[in-house]
């Protein structure tokens, strides 16, 4: 008969940390049903491709409509659209836990759990849902399975960690192509580390390679019949344009928001350290560290780098959004902790102002969490401390789809209500689905303005001739109305509509009939329609 030892309680900083994050957890949750804000565009589209589920979309990997699917069962209201965003936040949280604890000890664990929960980016990620939330929970599952396959000396084990391993990748592949900034840090972290070199054998890479592909073929399947949209889409995004790739305004501007992403004094901490890794003779770094603990940084520090690196280069290039480098916070959360718990010299740990820098850093994280979930639940507060810019992409849009709606009923019933902008699409199909449900014969439509569709609803949804005999265009951007009024017949006069989003700011829309859709000419150069000089502007929401 087999004995079965009884796992070790938990220790009296484990059980305070772990009732912090359950709080945590719980306040993130009922921010989700208490806050006034809407469904921002993006989470609205998300919704959207949530109702036929499918092994891709237009510009993601199935992941996000999967999990909406699910949370949305018993019904489409904003907080449960938006419901998996907190769990997979404290899931990643308890992840880096566990993987602080093989790789280094109990303390350091708990304080990645801290770090990567009081993130700024996570404390906004826990009250949206997007593709961030899945991306990092399963970047944080594979991490610490490959802290099991690093700490493991069992052959058995080990392959069960390979498996682990590859199967989270590949739901992280899922969420988002991010990921795969994992696979140049790993391997980096091989070819540095001897030892870690040695870990892998053929059977390992064989289980991790094969779970990532049986988990991530689908999508590829997907992107190959669908002419690779989401690749297509992921390579747009780039914005290269050939005589301005020089923009160190950009690069600053990415560095400027990665301090309210990860926290000003964690980014300080990331860098000291990984420049303690690259120049030991510094002396910013404990000297005594073994091979193993050592390892673990090198690791750590590799697995960290490449989104930087290769978001800030794409910065200099063009442009980059705050996120695109989220998944480097993810080891970078137990980077920071390692250094901080063991990792830096007793000089730095020693010195004076160290334990009150740290202090500073944690009042300054959990400011920013308590002034956002305050500002989130309050109009006034909102107002009040001046957050009317931060939440005016998630305002608005229920109100503007009320408007079109009873434009649509005071007239001539339109067989088309067709729209110029993605994002008020994916607003109108979200805070219409009863209306548009309920009058099918009044289709929701996208007019695609260049030669080939930009968006999902342009590719799937298009305004053509059967449905354009007598639409109600709703504009978001004045300067493609000439370009509307060309591809029909005859065209009404425009009726200026605008959405309030707080005291000061406004939502601003050009309503008019348009009838007899015939679509005008493209130039084959541009895509634009002929006659038209203006550029696609990045969308506002």
């Amino acid at each position: 008969m087999s004995q079965h030892t009884a796992p070790a309680p938990l220790s009296a900083p484990a059980r305070y940390v772990l009732w912090g994050l359950g709080l945590l957890f719980l306040l993130r949750v009922a921010l989700l049903f208490s806050t006034y804000t809407n469904l921002y565009p993006d989470e609205a589209q998300y919704w959207l491709w949530s109702r036929q589920l499918d092994f891709g979309y237009y510009s993601k990997p199935p992941m996000i409509a999967w999990l909406i699917h699910l949370s949305t069962l018993g019904s489409d209201a904003e907080p449960f659209v938006r419901l998996f965003a907190p769990f997979l936040h404290l899931g990643a949280a308890l992840c880096l836990w566990g993987a602080g604890q093989r790789l280094f000890n109990e303390a350091t664990g708990l304080c990645a759990a801290i770090i990567y929960s009081l993130m700024p980016g996570v404390v906004l990620s826990s009250a949206v849902i997007s593709t961030d939330a899945p991306l990092m929970f399963f970047l944080s599952a594979t991490l610490y399975f490959y802290s099991v396959f690093l700490t493991t000396n069992a052959e058995k084990a080990r392959l069960k960690a390979a498996l682990g391993m590859g199967l989270a990748f590949g739901a992280a592949f899922l969420s988002k192509y991010a990921c795969l900034y994992f696979l140049i840090g790993a391997a980096a972290h091989a070819v540095l580390v001897p030892s870690v070199r040695r870990s892998w054998n053929l059977r390992s890479l064989a289980l991790f390679a094969g779970a990532f592909v049986v988990l991530m073929s689908p999508n590829l399947y997907w992107n190959a019949t669908h002419g690779f949209q989401t690749v297509s889409h992921t390579a747009d995004n780039a914005n290269w344009h050939w005589g301005k790739l020089f923009n160190p305004t950009s690069l600053l501007k990415f560095w400027r928001d990665q301090l309210g992403v990860f926290g000003p004094v964690p980014v300080v901490l990331m860098l000291l350290g990984i420049a303690g890794l690259v120049r030991p003779r510094a002396g910013l770094l404990h000297r005594e560290a073994d091979a193993a603990q050592r390892s673990a940084l090198i690791g750590l520090a590799c697995l960290t780098l490449p989104p930087l690196i290769f978001v800030s280069v794409q910065a200099l290039l063009s442009r980059a959004n705050a996120n695109w480098a989220a998944s480097a916070y993810v080891p970078a959360s137990l980077l920071v902790a390692a250094f901080v718990v063991t990792g830096f010299s007793v000089a730095i740990r020693s010195h004076r102002l160290w334990r009150p820098a740290l202090g500073v850093g944690l009042a300054i994280q959990v400011a920013i969490m308590a002034i956002f979930m305050l500002g989130a639940v309050s109009e006034t507060l909102t107002h009040t401390l001046g957050l009317g810019n931060t939440v005016k992409r998630a305002r608005g849009w229920d109100t503007l789809t009320h408007a079109v709606i009873a434009k649509a009923q005071t007239e001539v019933r339109p067989t088309a209500i067709a729209v110029d902008n993605r994002n008020v699409y994916n607003a109108l199909a979200y805070y219409g689905r009863d209306w548009f449900t309920a009058n099918p014969d009044v289709p929701l439509k996208a007019w695609v303005r260049e030669a080939h569709p930009k968006s999902q609803a342009e590719t799937e949804t298009p305004l053509t001739a059967d449905t354009g005999q007598n639409v109600l265009i709703v504009s978001y951007v004045d300067g493609f109305i000439p370009d509307i009024r060309r591809d029909f017949a005859a065209t009404g006069p425009g009726e200026s509509l605008k959405i309030a989003l707080d005291h000061k700011r406004t939502r601003d829309f050009t309503l008019f009939r348009a009838y007899g859709f015939q679509r005008a000419p493209r130039d084959p150069r541009t895509g634009h329609p002929l006659g038209s000089s203006l550029e696609a502007p990045d969308d506002d929401q």
